[in-house]
């Protein structure tokens, strides 16, 4: 999960501090890999390297809106859904962080790294093991 205090300013001239949350789970991390073909690090490694910057910021922003959710106190559940994704979406607060990837390629690589850490690299995950009969 990757948490980031984003200050911005509404559309009312208001200044806001606030958390967002960013976190893609297991499955959607799979799904995603499937789909590009390869490791969601190596593709991310892909792209900076290379001089397509359109599809550099695509992807950005499929992960970035694909992760936005909002934590429920207990941290028990992370909720996504279209409207808190149109909501964030079309926020000050979203322009904002979308800069800030741009401009500082460390958070944008926090970012990465965080969003996708759900168990899968950890050394205390139990790994399935084959039987064979």
């Amino acid at each position: 999960m990757f948490k980031h205090n984003i200050e911005y300013v509404d559309f009312n001239g208001t200044t806001r501090k606030e958390d967002f949350y960013f976190h893609l789970s297991l499955p959607e991390v799979t799904r995603l890999e499937a789909e590009i073909g390869t490791k969601l690090s190596d593709y991310i490694q892909t792209l900076s390297g290379s001089a397509d910057l359109a599809k550099l910021l695509e992807f950005l922003e499929r992960v970035i809106l694909g992760a936005y959710g909002r934590k429920t106190p207990d941290g028990k559940s992370f909720y996504k859904s279209k409207e808190l994704t149109h909501e964030f979406e079309h926020s000050q607060a979203y322009a904002e962080l979308f800069e800030q990837f741009l401009t500082d390629p460390e958070l944008a690589k926090r970012f990465g790294e965080s969003v996708a850490d759900n168990g899968k690299n950890r050394k205390n995950v139990v790994q399935p093991q084959v039987v064979q009969d």
